[in-house]
């Protein structure tokens, strides 16, 4: 992929672009102005994008806020070649792979297999390449019986599978997401996210997103519109903290206008004080994807209660137990159990395993047993999203060991409610207190 862009050469270059809709009140105002308009004009202009200056270089992933009406969608439609620019001109290298609007290509009475073939088609690649990856994308589409199925019938989460699962693997140079990976569920927005990281080891990504915090965690840099028009180009957190702070100022003086006062979210000043933060648990999905030489499976995986009942709901803050149930298929010698908190970012979170605490007298497990590897501690506030747990079975040492069994997603993390303003997770405080000095002390 991408031979033929080497490192740092710009694959997309925007240069003074803009778009330019003529509008009319009525139909016949748009016979008048076919008939007169060379002396009265009788039509209104709507600049939807305005002198538009972007060079986007191979590797880079690139985000683009703004709030409704920006000119966001316009603005990848223009790149990706589905909107002709009015003024200024559009270079890009490569193949050019968008998901622009949710199922926007697919014939609804097409298969999901027939639609798989149509897009991939579109997008480039020849009949003998599709059916290679056919099996690929429908395995990373993950709808089962449904692909033979019309898309009618489809609900909108497969919608996005198909979608994305299509344009990972058309070999895309240029690849441009708008706004679908908010539809679906967690576990596939995970791996849709995991795609991107990788992606952009060796493409190009443009995000649309209307959330600030994805585009800042995920881009290293961002474009922020406003009504048409460029208002800052440049570092992603800094270009999202620019814009986030505009919303804020731009509701302070609403709230003025209107003679209210507006509303100031209290600070967190103390632990006792701290918002509710539940996290709900999903069951464990035994059909997770996983990896590994085998040797031993992992059957269950969970948060339980001190009375052993399976917990459906912890909270930031408390003391949990996470237990990762495990039978062994062969003797195992030196078995490490461990497990991975990823954010939908596919950041990790957290971690732990059992290594260092039978690292001096490794646990021996017969062939045929089952165990437990239990993981007490205090659960950290998490931010509001989803987030999935990937527990682990290996062999070895810390430093050398291979995988048995390793599965992805296994157990689905839901968050609501959250005091963590900053960063994805916050730390239960014991004590937090400011100590006053007298004068003797100050002086």
């Amino acid at each position: 992929m991408n031979e033929h862009n080497p490192p740092g050469e710009s694959v997309v270059h925007l240069k003074g672009v803009g778009k330019v809709y003529r509008l009319y009140d009525s139909h016949m105002h748009r016979l008048k102005q076919s008939l007169f308009g060379a002396w009265r004009h009788y039509r209104r202009e709507f600049w939807a994008l305005q002198d538009v200056n972007l060079d986007l270089r191979r590797g880079e992933m690139l985000g683009v806020i703004g709030d409704n009406g920006a000119g966001k969608s316009t603005l990848l439609q223009l790149i990706c070649g589905t909107l002709s620019p009015s003024v200024g001109e559009i270079k890009t290298r490569g193949r050019v792979a968008a998901m622009l609007e949710l199922g926007a290509g697919f014939n609804r009475e097409f298969t999901g297999r027939e639609n798989v073939y149509l897009n991939a088609a579109v997008l480039g690649l020849t009949r003998r390449e599709i059916d290679q990856r056919f099996e690929s994308i429908a395995a990373f589409a993950d709808i089962g019986r449904f692909i033979e199925l019309p898309v009618k019938f489809y609900s909108s989460g497969m919608y996005a599978r198909l979608a994305f699962a299509v344009c990972a693997h058309v070999d895309a140079d240029i690849l441009i997401v708008d706004e679908v990976l908010s539809v679906g569920d967690a576990v596939f927005q995970h791996k849709c996210m995991r795609f991107l990281s990788r992606f952009c080891e060796t493409g190009t990504l443009l995000f649309v997103s209307h959330d600030s915090g994805t585009v800042a965690r995920l881009c290293q840099r961002a474009l922020w519109l406003d009504k048409g028009k460029v208002m800052a180009l440049g570092p992603a957190e800094e270009v999202c903290a620019e814009y986030l702070q505009s919303k804020a100022n731009a509701a302070v003086a609403e709230a003025h206008a209107t003679g209210l006062e507006p509303g100031i979210a209290p600070l967190i000043r103390d632990v006792r004080e701290r918002p509710a933060n539940p996290i709900l648990v999903s069951d464990f999905d035994t059909d997770a994807v996983w990896h590994g030489h085998g040797g031993a499976r992992i059957v269950d995986c969970g948060f339980f209660g001190p009375d052993d009942i399976r917990k459906t709901q912890v909270h930031g803050g408390e003391e949990v137990e996470l237990r990762i149930a495990i039978h062994a298929e062969r003797d195992l010698t030196q078995p490490i159990v461990g497990f991975v908190l990823r954010d939908q970012m596919g950041q990790t979170v957290l971690g732990d395993n059992t290594f260092f605490t039978y690292r001096k007298n490794p646990l021996r497990v017969a062939a045929g047993k089952d165990f437990t590897a239990r993981f007490r501690f205090q659960c950290p506030y998490l931010a509001v999203g989803n987030y999935t747990l990937a527990p682990s079975l290996n062999h070895g040492t810390q430093s050398e060991h291979v995988q048995l069994h390793w599965m992805e997603d296994a157990v689905l993390l839901r968050v609501e409610q959250s005091p963590v303003r900053l960063g994805i997770v916050g730390a239960p405080a014991q004590d937090i207190r400011i100590r006053l000095l007298d004068d003797a002390q100050a002086g």
